[in-house]
């Protein structure tokens, strides 16, 4: 037996050891990549009591204080180095493997059964999603504890104590471990009537009422339950063709997916109908079946599903949530015929393989999301999350096409507004981008994300007081905001505000010590301040917590060449070559051509920084002055039109395009540009000067 232990050990191991290196995902981003509450281990007694923990965003909230206190020892360990995370992963789902042979060769009665039982589990692709997705070792955890408490309490009947905490672990991992409670109840109606102890049952009927009410008391239940997500008819007929669909991925594990195309059932159609007489069908052959053990096998696969039914899902299929259930299922099936074995060592070698190429799709956002999209095109999230992650490899055309592809499918989907208004920002297209955050707090006003990046795009426009409201209602929804700190940082900071700039810094660092950006932005401050010796070390910490990051880099430079008393143009002359794609780069040497007179030598390299950043502020206002000075006024009439788009509530931009039209002799055009410029600032002095010139002028009304 302990060689059989030791064979599933090694296997487990064996297949998930190429998933050392695979990225966070999903969830993972706002559970732990972005959650400040897993970054010290005393705030671990804050996991028992409070649901927010579980997150980064409120909104988002679980109980779960296991499963984020065995995050946070890997955060204590190794910050965000991710083997750690998946080296635990793939430990605690071969200690899973090893209890389902213990448990399976007990109820058999057969140690061959428990073997093969535990290896099938082990190499089965259907778990690679359990595994390789970090956030579902909530899953593994639950199962580990359920499996255990079932052993000792329902199968040995020995070391109950044990049983008990073992069970409350399982609660405390994830709120699925309730059913343990019905399949200790089919355990003891499979014993004659005279063995039966249905007492002893009554300390996990206590513990999980004390459950509900801790859930209840601390809003997860309601929270949870409140969520409307479909109606609970169709909630019933599509988790009952879910079954079936189950049945059909564990049986040919080959179409796997983190999206799979899976379809609401409003009502009892034809295949809800036939699923229902399939799952009838199957419970009268093991009501038949002269194997004990497949009547509890088949008890434990739908007892195991059951609270997907009444539970609100946004995702409609979800292979993690085979984990558990699965093992039912190694009970129904005649694992210790002799006559299989040979047949059964190719088909665990075929499982093996299959989920040890599985886990190369999970190796980050792009391959899962790429595998996701070529298997279900339909599915508006599969789309854009697609989206996201070739929005994260800096191909934003691409990513404009699959978010437009999701909002076809859905256009109620508010993240994909949001990521979309981050598309159109990159593209230089602000006021789209401002109708796409919009959209999204339309359809999700909780959204702290969203209301950040609008923050920061109408700060990015010069609107100060919109970008404070939206800056400070992402840190009312959320006050563990750490980016949110940061662009509220920038803007006191512009505001010459200096000390209440460097308490947000100093703040955002608290919530997040591996924000770069604020230090980054605190290392300019000091520089503002006139202390450049700080200013010096606060952008070295910057480049130590993130080596590649640019702008730090290019800030240090550009203070040690000052340091060093260079010219301007030598200046900008050395940087550009260390950082030639560095857009802001290049506008600052137009800028200073310009003053210089070289009209052609600024139009060159205003040319070049939008060509590098397409949205980058400040560009079009720049070329616009240029191109006039250059006469060529229909250039410069269009580059008017881009800074509009750029910042429309900015009264001076319609009076530079004023200008533009006039000199190119469109008088009724620059009149109208005029008007726009005094309805948005009835007092612009400019521009009523503007207004009696053209009408003096021309003559116009």
């Amino acid at each position: 037996m302990k060689l059989h232990w030791l064979l599933i050990l090694l296997a487990s191991w064996a297949v998930y050891l190429n998933s050392l290196d695979n990225s966070f995902h999903y969830d993972d981003s706002h559970a732990i990549v972005e959650n400040p509450h897993l970054r010290s281990l005393d705030q671990i007694p804050e996991f028992f009591a409070d649901p927010s923990a579980f997150s980064r965003e409120p909104a988002m909230a679980m109980y779960r204080p296991v499963l984020l206190t065995s995050l946070a020892f890997n955060y204590a360990v190794g910050a965000y180095q991710v083997r750690g995370y998946h080296l635990v992963n793939i430990l605690v789902h071969s200690l899973v493997a090893l209890l389902v042979c213990l448990v399976v060769a007990a109820l058999s009665a057969s140690s061959w059964a428990g073997w093969w039982a535990g290896m099938l589990f082990a190499l089965h692709p259907v778990h690679t999603q359990a595994v390789n997705y970090i956030t579902s070792r909530s899953e593994l955890l639950c199962g580990l504890g359920v499996l255990a408490a079932f052993y000792l309490a329902g199968v040995r009947r020995r070391w109950r104590p044990l049983a008990w905490v073992a069970y409350v672990l399982a609660l405390l991992s994830k709120e699925a471990a309730v059913v343990l409670v019905p399949l200790l109840a089919l355990q003891e109606l499979r014993r004659p009537a005279p063995q039966r102890d249905w007492k002893a049952h009554l300390p996990f009927w206590g513990l999980t009422l004390g459950y509900l009410a801790l859930i209840t008391a601390n809003g997860f239940l309601p929270h949870s339950l409140a969520q409307e997500v479909r109606p609970l008819g169709a909630q019933l007929c599509t988790q009952l063709k879910a079954l079936v669909y189950y049945l059909h991925l564990l049986a040919m594990p080959v179409h796997l997916s983190v999206e799979h195309a899976f379809a609401v059932s409003p009502g009892p159609g034809v295949a809800v109908l036939l699923s229902l007489l399939l799952i009838l069908s199957l419970l009268w052959c093991a009501w038949r079946s002269p194997r004990a053990a497949a009547s509890l096998g088949l008890g434990w696969f739908l007892a195991g599903l059951g609270l997907t039914f009444f539970t609100p899902l946004n995702v409609l299929v979800n292979e993690h949530r085979l984990y558990l259930p699965f093992i039912g299922l190694l009970l129904v099936l005649p694992l210790a015929q002799p006559r299989l074995r040979w047949a059964g060592f190719v088909f665990l070698a075929i499982l093996g393989l299959l989920s040890f190429e599985r886990n190369r799709v999970w190796r980050d956002e792009y391959t899962l999301w790429g595998d996701a999209v070529s298997q279900a095109p339909q599915m508006f999230r599969a789309q854009s999350n697609w989206g996201l992650a070739l929005y994260g490899r800096g191909q934003v055309q691409e990513a404009l096409v699959a978010f437009e592809r999701s909002l076809q499918l859905n256009p109620r989907y508010s993240k994909t507004w949001s990521n979309l208004g981050a598309v159109y920002e990159d593209l230089g297209r602000n006021a789209e981008a401002i109708r796409a955050y919009e959209q999204a707090l339309t359809l999700a006003p909780g959204l702290a994300g969203v209301h950040n990046n609008l923050g920061r795009l109408l700060l990015a426009q010069g609107d100060q007081v919109g970008a404070e409201a939206q800056l400070q209602q992402a840190l009312v929804l959320d006050p563990y905001y750490a980016q949110a700190r940061v662009n509220l940082g920038l803007l006191r900071q512009q505001r010459g505000e200096y000390e209440a700039a460097a308490r947000q810094y100093q703040e955002a660092l608290r919530l997040d010590p591996t924000a770069a950006e604020a230090l980054n932005n605190l290392g300019l401050l000091y520089l503002d301040q006139g202390r450049p010796g700080e200013a010096r070390t606060t952008l070295e910490r910057a480049l130590q917590l993130r080596p590649d990051y640019q702008e730090a880099q290019l800030n240090l430079d550009l203070l040690e060449l000052r340091g060093q008393g260079a010219p301007s143009a030598q200046r900008y002359s050395q940087l550009l070559e260390r950082y030639p794609q560095q857009a802001s780069l290049w506008l600052a040497l137009g800028q200073m051509r310009a003053a210089a007179g070289d009209w052609q030598g600024a139009a060159v390299a205003g040319e070049e920084a939008r060509r590098l950043s397409p949205g980058l502020r400040g560009v079009p206002v720049f070329l616009a002055d240029v191109y006039h000075h250059l006469g060529r006024l229909s250039e410069a009439v269009e580059a008017c039109r881009q800074a509009i788009a750029q910042a429309p509530a900015e009264a001076g931009l319609y009076n530079n395009l004023a200008a533009a039209l006039a000199a190119a002799g469109k008088t009724a055009e620059a009149l109208e540009a005029t008007r726009q410029a005094l309805e948005l600032d009835p007092a612009n002095a400019r521009a009523a000067q503007n207004l009696r010139q053209l009408i003096q002028a021309h003559g116009a009304p």
